[in-house]
């Protein structure tokens, strides 16, 4: 029933929007709004139509579960204790199920959106107090310069992006470069498609992608996606011992359902990698603040995961713990921006690839208090940025200073979560 008045809905928004078009386009052509605004309103209209394909594709998503026969039982209540949350992350059904889904780090799913962006030392600045362009800047720049909106509060521009299986009005078997170092025809954004496809709940390694042979251009683009990304400006190596650009997030989050216990994998934020001029990962965390469309923004704004939170509540289920990967081996386990679950009854375990992790337990605090958390950590985080001229990568390229950032991160978290350290394998 539920999925029967999404559709209804996302036909009559279509059936508005189509409306609306006409209305536009008519008035326009009679010359009863001046032809500058109603091209201009024409534009953004069709340019923001595929949000509707994409928000109805996104609250369509089915989540994927895994039912676990454990022996161990909820306590009393299901109230999920310390104790009960780290019997179950040491139940080997769990631990085989962790281990499985940590194997596809280095894979990309059947049109699993995954975003790759270059941020460069002439873009890498932030700070708050930057004035936002005025309407005229925005239309006089705007077309010409992609990443120019994005100097908009908490964004910060990116030198290029990539989106694979970038979202247009459907879901498409593509990569989309912006400001590539291939132009064809002299467009800054263009669409390349992928020989290799995949069928639904198939993986596949990212770097075994391979582009179609596209020689319309006189360019021939044949060539595994890794050789092509280069091949259009990004710096990657052939080879990264630690820190891999070319990897996904993978993790799952344990629940209670009445009492049974379920492994649940609720879609909630896009994959995401940035790298340096060096090719280097620069890792800020998950965030799931995206936008629709083939659009890669960097909100420089902690994650608190809401959205899984609101998802784990809308279903009646009793949060255990979120575990997910951590890209790179590390003393400390957290991310620049990201936090663990900024939530009370919530846990999170974060695994980098030689099996060692951190466990997150909350504590129980109210809301303000988690607010209060997330707003010491922002002066923290700007505090440290500002001994860098609000450089980011001045931060992330000196690696005392980061390191000593990420301590403090830590020392403040400790008034919030009961940390222990984990060895999955």
């Amino acid at each position: 029933m539920k999925s029967n008045s999404r559709f209804l809905f996302f036909v009559f928004s279509n059936l508005v929007y189509i409306s609306l078009l006409v209305l536009v386009g008519y008035n326009t052509w009679i010359r009863k709004v001046p032809a500058f605004f109603g091209i201009l309103l024409l534009f953004v209209l069709l340019m923001r139509w595929p949000d509707l394909f994409n928000a109805y594709r996104k609250a369509t998503m089915e989540d994927d579960n895994y039912s676990i026969d454990l022996s161990v039982k909820p306590a009393l209540n299901n109230h999920v204790t310390p104790d009960f949350i780290v019997e179950i992350l040491r139940n080997p059904k769990v631990i085989q199920v962790n281990k499985n889904d940590l194997m596809k780090t280095d894979q990309i799913g059947y049109k699993e959106e995954w975003r790759l962006g270059l941020i460069t030392p002439d873009q890498d600045i932030y700070k708050l107090d930057m004035a936002p362009p005025s309407t005229q800047e925005i239309l006089r720049r705007g077309p010409l310069d992609p990443a120019f909106g994005s100097y908009f509060v908490d964004q910060l521009s990116l030198k290029r992006t990539a989106i694979l299986h970038s979202v247009g009005y459907f879901k498409s078997n593509n990569i989309a470069v912006t400001n590539g170092l291939v132009k064809p025809l002299g467009y800054s954004k263009w669409m390349y498609g992928l020989s290799t496809k995949l069928n639904p709940g198939e993986f596949i390694n990212i770097r075994n992608i391979r582009m179609e042979d596209d020689s319309s251009f006189s360019r021939h683009r044949a060539g595994f996606l890794s050789e092509f990304l280069r091949e259009e400006g990004f710096p990657l190596k052939e080879n990264y011992f630690d820190g891999d650009p070319l990897t996904t997030d993978r993790g799952g989050t344990i629940v209670i359902d009445k009492e049974k216990v379920l492994i649940i994998y609720p879609r909630y934020f896009w994959q995401r990698r940035l790298i340096d001029e060096d090719g280097n990962l620069v890792d800020l965390g998950m965030d799931e603040n995206f936008s629709y469309g083939s659009t890669f923004e960097v909100n420089m704004l902690p994650a608190v995961s809401r959205s899984l939170i609101q998802r784990v509540a809308a279903n009646g289920y009793i949060p255990v713990v979120r575990y997910r990967s951590f890209p790179y081996s590390s003393d400390f386990m957290l991310p620049i921006l990201d936090t663990p679950m900024s939530a009370s009854g919530w846990a999170d375990l974060l695994i980098d690839p030689q099996g060692k992790g951190k466990l997150f337990i909350s504590r129980q605090k109210t809301e303000a208090e988690w607010y209060e958390m997330l707003a010491r950590l922002k002066e923290l985080f700007y505090g440290e940025l500002a001994r860098k001229d609000y450089h980011l990568l001045g931060l992330t390229k000196d690696k005392t200073h980061l390191n000593n950032y990420l301590s403090k991160k830590l020392e403040i978290l400790k008034d919030y979560y009961i940390m222990q350290d984990w060895q999955l394998f």
